[in-house]
């Protein structure tokens, strides 16, 4: 049996960029190494934002954290199997140099500090250095494509400035992979949206992940840390229906689906999800700023709630996550109350 490979036509050379932080490098990874099966030559990188039983410390890691990297330009570093980042004084040791000691390669770092324009000035200067025909976020779960007012949402920030810079790029292309892994957002509310984008063609195409990707899925889950890029593992091995991730906060699903790799127009994404309110924004903070004035509560929000909480002397294992989110959604609310009152 002929083994399947991501062909991107017209493309030898892609950048494979995780756009949520975090554990979408695991997949990221598989679909580069997916093109490379096929004749391309695959840069991978993303952004580093951890989740918080990785690292408890509010915020995306900065460039300026990490250690025992290169620096390839002002706005974007090389992290290899011996780096690491120290945060608040805690040594990290993120997905991505997890994944990169996996493999023995080395990655790409980009900052989201600066908001999505200066993320996509970081990413046309890559790809112009390198040579690279596309760039191709990599979504695990759906969020990315999220309007920004689901109820279930909880990290529409990290997601929403990485789908604004891929649009201001001309080459970026939005990979939506496992629909409901990450249990943010339903299954057939994810297809629903999905054939919202395609009726403004938005839809490029897909890909189906088969043996020689959970091979290597296998080997990154003995690296890494990370509940929704490994629903695909489980699919493949016949498992079907819904389980709670993230100690108990969220319910996600696994079936056939979580097989499937959505390709997307990033800028039509970005037109019709939570990026196109923070598409100029010029920092992280001003972009948590506009989406909180719409009453939307962000990943960042959570994570400076739930730190508070850690320092007020309270164990993680042991905080209701769910209660955390709804009270700061809760004063996001009367924040706003008392503004227009």
């Amino acid at each position: 049996m002929r083994e399947l490979c991501l062909y991107i036509p017209n493309s030898k050379r892609t950048l494979f960029f995780a756009v949520g932080g975090g554990g979408d490098i695991v997949l990221t990874t598989v679909l580069a190494l997916s093109y490379e099966r096929c004749g391309g030559t695959a840069f991978i990188g993303g952004i580093v934002w951890e989740r918080y039983t990785v690292d408890p410390f509010p915020g995306p890691i900065h460039l300026s954290e990490f250690k025992n990297v290169s620096l390839e330009h002002y706005n974007y570093i090389v992290v290899n199997p011996e780096s690491y980042a120290i945060r608040n004084g805690n040594v990290v040791v993120p997905q991505i140099v997890r994944v990169s000691k996996a493999i023995n390669r080395e990655m790409y770092v980009f900052d989201i500090f600066n908001g999505p324009k200066s993320l996509a000035t970081a990413l046309k200067d890559f790809t112009e250095f390198k040579g690279i025909d596309h760039v191709i976020g990599v979504d695990v779960g759906g969020d990315s494509i999220a309007t920004g007012f689901e109820d279930s949402l909880w990290s529409p920030l990290a997601d929403a400035i990485s789908v604004a810079a891929l649009a201001h790029l001309s080459n970026a292309y939005l990979a939506l992979a496992s629909p409901g892994a990450d249990g943010e957002l339903d299954v057939e509310y994810i297809l629903t949206r999905i054939s919202r984008l395609a009726k403004f063609n938005g839809l490029i195409g897909g890909y189906v992940i088969g043996y020689k990707d959970v091979e290597m899925l296998e080997m990154l889950a003995k690296y890494t840390v990370s509940e929704a890029s490994i629903a695909a593992l489980k699919a493949f091995k016949g498992e079907y229906g819904t389980y709670y991730i993230r100690s108990g906060s969220r319910k996600a699903t696994i079936s056939p689906l979580s097989l499937i790799i959505f390709i997307l127009e990033a800028s039509i994404v970005a037109r019709d999800s939570v990026a196109r309110f923070i598409y100029d924004s010029s920092s992280i903070n001003e972009a948590r700023d506009i989406l909180n004035a719409l009453n939307i509560y962000t990943e960042l929000d959570f994570e400076e709630d739930l730190y508070r909480e850690i320092l007020a002397g309270a164990k993680i294992e042991e905080i209701d996550l769910n209660s955390v989110k709804e009270r700061g959604r809760q004063k996001l609310i009367n924040r706003h109350l008392a503004r227009i009152s």
